[in-house]
């Protein structure tokens, strides 16, 4: 230690200097990249006028707003896939990214896993524990992809990059800013979809903050990692939108019209009972209730059409996403989820 220390008070500061170069130079490239100050970008005005507004209304602080954006960056992939969505596939294709032997295997675990917090959900909110599982599954495949995009870049992009949607997403940043200040999180840190949507059930910051439950009871709401706030806060959104304990979602419609396009144009949500729309050459299978209200909807399958009838469940799971795809993939999927745990549990009782 002291020789170190002699030989240090007798080098000569240049000599210093050109082995700090030197060893600068052999750094990887990598560190010196995350070394180096992140450089930030020149705000557009639109940009200045949303912060001007969380400071004034919520009391952000100017500075902090203005370097997280600084960093924030437009992000491509985020305009290429918003732009062409899965949902917009046509049935029979979207249908083969959503229900298939891994996604119907992983909800059978899942709901054999989390039994009792998801029968405790139907109890209390209305929502069949298959339908819960199934959405789960198709948001996120149970958690393995919850979304590797910065949510600060995706909302940034769609923001003020993309104008088809600027306003709405706009008003997601500034919930996302909220919720994140709620939770103490690090808004620079938090990832999600392209969309800006966050954790397994992919809530857009807005349902987040006001549809998301504290199902544990611990005194947060963790969508990433609670598997009974995951499940809770499901079952609370749907019921939320309109979702009917024991009512049906979907049945198969068989139409006798010789054009069922004005039918098709009334609309997704259910408006005519099914008494009406036979008078109107629409079948309904045996042993329905006449009395309910329902809608008209087709899906494409890879021969033509496939006409069904939704109920107000269907259009609860709209509400999730507004795609009858999603829709029907939620409900077939669960369905599917649910017939293959009981035969699990019929093979096992014999």
């Amino acid at each position: 230690m002291a020789a170190v220390e002699s030989a240090q008070r007798n080098t000569p500061w240049v000599a210093y200097l050109a082995l700090f170069v030197f060893a600068l130079l052999m750094l990887p490239r990598s560190v010196l990249a995350q070394s180096a100050p992140a450089q930030s970008q020149k705000l557009k005005p639109e940009v200045h006028k949303f912060i001007t507004h969380m400071v004034r209304t919520y009391g952000f602080d100017a500075r902090e707003l203005r370097r997280l954006f600084g960093n924030a960056h437009a992000n491509q992939d985020v305009v290429r896939a918003i732009s062409a969505p899965a949902t917009s596939r046509p049935w029979y294709q979207f249908r083969l990214l959503c229900v298939d032997e891994a996604q119907i295997a992983n909800g059978v675990r899942f709901w054999n896993e989390n039994a009792e917090v998801l029968e405790r959900a139907r109890r209390e909110f209305g929502v069949p524990e298959a339908i819960i599982v199934a959405l789960i599954g198709i948001e996120s495949r149970y958690g393995r992809y919850a979304g590797g995009f910065r949510t600060i870049d995706s909302l940034y992009t769609l923001s003020f990059e993309w104008p088809k949607r600027a306003e709405y997403f706009r008003g997601e940043l500034e919930q996302f800013l909220l919720l994140t200040r709620e939770q103490g999180w690090d808004p620079a840190q938090v990832e999600g979809s392209f969309a800006g949507a966050l954790g397994w059930p992919q809530f857009m910051p807005s349902s987040y903050r006001r549809f998301a439950v504290d199902y544990s009871g611990d005194g947060k709401i963790d969508l990433w990692n609670n598997t009974a706030d995951i499940v809770g806060s499901v079952a609370s959104y749907l019921r939320e939108f309109g979702w009917k304990d024991g009512e049906p979602v979907a049945i198969p419609a068989r139409v006798e019209t010789a054009d069922p396009k004005p039918l098709l144009e009334l609309g997704l949500r259910p408006q005519m009972s099914l008494a009406q729309w036979q008078e109107r050459g629409v079948q309904t299978p045996p042993g329905t209730i006449e009395s309910m209200a329902a809608s008209l909807f087709t899906l494409d399958l890879a021969d033509g059409p496939e006409y069904w009838f939704a109920f107000d469940n269907f259009y609860a799971l709209l509400r999730y996403n507004y795609s009858r795809n999603y829709a029907m993939a939620v409900y077939q999927l669960g369905e599917e989820i649910r017939q293959a745990r009981e035969q699990v549990a019929v093979v096992g009782a014999e």
